[in-house]
């Protein structure tokens, strides 16, 4: 995996899960509708201008002077179920963003469909930026970056699919409980019900060289060029739970490990 190290990027918060939103993904066709968008964004950017009357956005003579500084302006999918939706990554967009994946098996999953995808276009996939967002957590304690990670995961992962949990080896049935928990509202039942294994799954953390270890065993050799790091520290972790671990390393230090010693092993 070659990445930079300016793509190494930190994140914060998690998104809304399906129990929190109210919505019923399966029933508002959420591909077509991101495909379309797809088409309304590029054209915009583009050409400036857009008359559009389609199923899901309709636009008469809508423009912009603003103007991007570089001739195209590279616009990038996030997916996580597949395969569709990794297919038309692959097909349709300058990249994947695949969401909360951590085992091989997910990894080589989601680059062998945006491969399909790229192929069907026409276009080389290894030119395509394929990132991992993944929950992280590092620090020179590496039960205090696992702890807080532990904090997290439940949140992030009421939002995976079924398939997805399997890919990554997580019996969906094993994490329901931590996922109707914190759909009550139960935040500190949903982290005593995440299991340290479970966490370990779902996340990668530890120190330094821990996490540099994992990514070069489950993502690196699946064709994935882009780290997606969504930090956990004492501060985040406080925020969204009300635990308090005074040993968790913050983000500017766990940024700094990053830079020092896991993303020298990828350049």
């Amino acid at each position: 995996m070659s990445v930079n190290r300016r793509y190494c990027k930190p994140t914060s918060g998690p998104s809304h899960d399906r129990a929190s939103s109210g919505i019923d993904w399966a029933r508002s066709r959420p591909l077509s509708r991101v495909k379309e968008a797809l088409h309304v964004v590029r054209t915009l950017l583009d050409e400036g201008a857009i008359s559009y009357d389609g199923e899901f956005f309709t636009y008469q003579g809508l423009f912009t002077f603003a103007r991007p500084v570089q001739e195209r302006v590279p616009l990038k999918l996030g997916a996580m179920r597949g395969p569709k939706s990794f297919e038309a990554a692959g097909e349709l967009s300058d990249g994947c963003h695949h969401a909360l994946s951590y085992t091989r098996e997910a990894y080589v999953y989601a680059v062998r469909h945006i491969q399909a995808g790229a192929e069907r276009a026409g276009k080389d996939w290894r030119s395509l930026d394929i990132g991992a967002w993944v929950v992280f957590a590092t620090g020179p304690d590496s039960a205090a970056a696992k702890d807080a990670a532990r904090s997290m995961v439940g949140i992030y992962a009421s939002s995976m699919p079924e398939e997805q949990l399997r890919r990554n080896g997580v019996d969906p049935d094993e994490l329901k409980p931590v996922i109707d928990a914190i759909a009550a509202g139960d935040l500190a039942r949903g982290i005593e019900l995440t299991t340290p294994e479970i966490a370990e799954r779902l996340s990668i953390a530890g120190t330094p060289e821990e996490c540099r270890d994992k990514i070069q065993r489950e993502i690196a050799p699946s064709g994935v060029n882009h780290m997606i790091c969504a930090l956990t520290d004492r501060t985040l972790v406080k925020a969204f739970t009300g635990r308090d671990l005074a040993e968790a390393a913050d983000v500017n230090t766990q940024l700094r490990l990053i830079h020092d010693t896991v993303m020298p092993a990828f350049n």
